[in-house]
């Protein structure tokens, strides 16, 4: 077979085509940093790297979920450690008033302090974090003691948060339970307190001290269980980090160039076109003798 210019013309061009076209996708790679930036770079590799991003994705969204649910139950833990220290200071009232040596007058200043603390109470079952009422159950819009004096629309239905596929885990404090009935429950006691306490009735004063204890065990009791539930929330948002620190890692693997490698690759290809270039100008010009052929 006669080797004619046109037919070296066009092997060299090829080869040189195909030098361009892998010196172009080197230097992508360097540009982007990424090894596939289109399915066609390696259909597997890309596959697999869509998968990791949708994994990763949902892990963020769980991440960010644990993160919400951790300050609505840091700020419940907090409110019912100010509860507890709020009721033994009613407990101590309660005491002090139940004192016979106590004028009329005293009590009514100790009623005083009562009600102040009722107040206050009162503001902390309407606690709020961002725009939920987090002692209203799933109601997250609804006052659990209305200021405006309307019958409470609050539900004591817990509020889940995903922090994991198939993963709910309840973040709420039943405000109901926590803040009792009109009978027994924690604003009643207050109250009946203060009216006892107004009319120097020992036998009121002295049952509302019970009551007190009551309340003062059942707040530590809810305080324990959603310690032990924020714990779980805590060690799920470490699992989460992890999870996802791993998964980065494992896209990273697949889709990032090793720069260094491609840096290596992209001068070696690059001196193999420019020497290709060189030899392929030699050896394609036409000389006299190939013209009078």
């Amino acid at each position: 077979m006669r080797i004619t210019n046109n037919i070296l013309s066009q092997n060299l061009l090829r080869n040189l085509e195909t030098a361009q076209g892998k010196m172009d996708q080197l230097q992508n790679q360097l540009s982007t940093g990424l090894r596939i930036s289109k399915p066609s770079d390696d259909p597997v590799g890309i596959e697999n790297a869509m998968r990791l991003k949708s994994n990763i994705s949902s892990v963020e969204q769980w991440k960010s979920n644990a993160d919400s649910a951790l300050e609505y139950m840091n700020t419940s833990d907090s409110i019912l450690g100010d509860m507890t220290s709020m009721l033994q200071r009613v407990k101590e009232l309660a005491v002090q008033g139940a004192n016979g040596t106590l004028t009329t007058a005293d009590k009514s200043v100790v009623a005083d302090e009562v009600d102040q603390i009722k107040d206050q109470l009162k503001m902390m079952a309407n606690t709020q974090v961002g725009s939920r009422y987090i002692f209203s159950g799933t109601a997250t819009d609804k006052e659990l003691i209305p200021t405006d004096g309307s019958t409470s629309v609050a539900n004591g239905n817990p509020v889940n948060f995903q922090v994991g596929n198939n993963k709910p885990v309840d973040i709420s404090v039943n405000g109901q339970t926590l803040f009792g009935d009109n009978t027994t429950g924690i604003i009643a006691t207050l109250t009946n307190l203060s009216t006892a306490l107004r009319a120097n009735n020992s036998t009121d004063i002295n049952t509302a001290l019970g009551t007190i204890d009551t309340n003062i065990d059942n707040v530590i009791a809810i305080r324990s269980e959603l310690g032990a539930r924020t714990n779980r929330i805590t060690a799920i948002r470490d699992q989460l980090d992890s999870t996802s620190t791993n998964l980065q890692q494992n896209l990273s693997d697949i889709q990032d160039a090793d720069m260094a490698k491609t840096i290596t690759d992209f001068t070696n290809q690059q001196n193999t076109y420019k020497a290709a270039l060189a030899v392929g100008a030699q050896i394609i010009q036409p000389s006299l003798v190939d013209f009078m052929k």
